[in-house]
């Protein structure tokens, strides 16, 4: 985590001030408004958690049972997870063979009648085809959900992503490009979405003891909200140093015969998460195991699509087969048949490195001499 004296003396002022919750504070309310224009948009709305926002916004458009969300399998669990907590059914799509986000075209051939949403994941700082998912919304009236967790910062055409869709969703967990510890951000144009939201958040109650609808506990804390808008104003730093470290591990890798470095699409503007290599085994002679054993500091990043974890295969979710045997539903679904070879493929090649601001340039230097090794042998 990137946290030096500034948050710590935001967190004392907040201890001393005794107001711990937003609904007494002044923290969480703050960053919200300094969150709203950093993205460009109306609303901001602070939650515990990203996964509680993704949550939060398939609820406020009353997304539940019988409805689909369209989903890449490639991405972490709570992107399809939150759609089985609002007992809906997760429909996965491919993904782009070069960026690894949503693919167009995949995702209007598993529209249905009973589609609802698409859920793009901006990963590790690419963005998504808005422009493309946009025009796909449009054409069939459904809605897009951005999971922008991994992607504060970056742009898409010219908008901050979270700017685009009917919602925008982001992480403030430590890995991330600016952190609360834990913590996320709803972000919305929209006045009536953003009113639910805020109500889901707080038990549905828009004063205490009125209850308007169902909702959870999913507040930011002031700790979190005083953190946060801290991290806020050094982000724009933050990218540019973890953008000069994934562009000098870029350029050095695209002499490494082998490896290939992350494509950028044209039509976006980075801000990079972590840096995805991408290995081509026969011409490495080597596995993505053995490549993964002998180089200890890259990491494993989704190992297996989503359909393919015990989850989906055997359908476990909430008790009587909920939310596939949901009358509402009707269909049957077999995550077993499901084939999607762009992602089973890529997943079979994929390795993640660390770019933090803290990272020393010798520690890149290091990444380059292993990979340039491991190749050359």
């Amino acid at each position: 985590m990137n946290l030096s004296n500034e948050e710590k003396e935001a967190v004392i002022k907040v201890m001393e001030s005794q107001m711990l919750t937003l609904l007494h504070g002044t923290y969480v309310k703050q960053f919200e408004e300094d969150f709203a224009q950093y993205i460009g948009v109306k609303h901001a709305i602070g939650v515990n958690t990203g996964t509680a926002a993704l949550h939060i916004a398939l609820a406020a458009l009353d997304i539940g049972p019988g409805d689909e969300v369209i989903v890449p399998p490639f991405t972490f669990i709570a992107t399809a997870s939150s759609i089985l907590h609002n007992n809906a059914i997760p429909i996965f799509a491919d993904i782009d063979p070069k960026s690894y986000t949503l693919d167009p075209q995949s995702v209007e051939e598993k529209i249905t009648e009973k589609t609802k949403a698409i859920i793009p994941v901006h990963l590790a700082g690419i963005s998504a085809d808005m422009e493309a998912m946009n025009s796909i919304a449009d054409k069939h009236d459904i809605h897009i959900i951005e999971d922008a967790a991994q992607s504060v910062g970056t742009q898409c055409n010219g908008k901050k992503v979270g700017s685009i869709g009917t919602l925008g969703c982001f992480s403030f967990y430590p890995s991330k490009n600016i952190t609360t510890g834990e913590g996320g951000m709803i972000t919305t144009n929209n006045d009536e979405l953003a009113e639910q939201c805020r109500l889901i958040r707080h038990h549905g109650e828009p004063s205490w003891y009125v209850y308007n609808r169902l909702g959870y506990n999913y507040r930011m804390t002031e700790i979190q909200g005083a953190i946060g808008g801290v991290q806020l104003k050094k982000l724009p730093e933050f990218i540019k140093i973890r953008n000069k470290n994934a562009e000098f591990l870029s350029s050095s890798v695209d002499q490494i015969e082998g490896i290939t470095s992350p494509f950028v699409p044209e039509y976006c503007k980075p801000a990079f998460n972590y840096w995805i290599g991408r290995l081509n085994p026969q011409k490495l002679n080597l596995t993505k195991e053995l490549f993964l054993e002998r180089f200890p500091k890259s990491k494993i990043l989704y190992p297996k699509p989503l359909y393919k974890t015990k989850l989906f295969q055997e359908k476990i979710a909430y008790p009587k087969g909920c939310p596939w045997s949901c009358p509402f539903y009707g269909k049957e679904i077999d995550y077993k048949s499901i084939a999607l070879p762009n992602v089973e493929l890529i997943t079979t090649e994929i390795f993640a490195l660390d770019i933090h601001p803290k990272m020393a340039h010798e520690e890149l230097e290091e990444y380059v001499r292993i990979m340039r090794r491991l190749a050359k042998n």
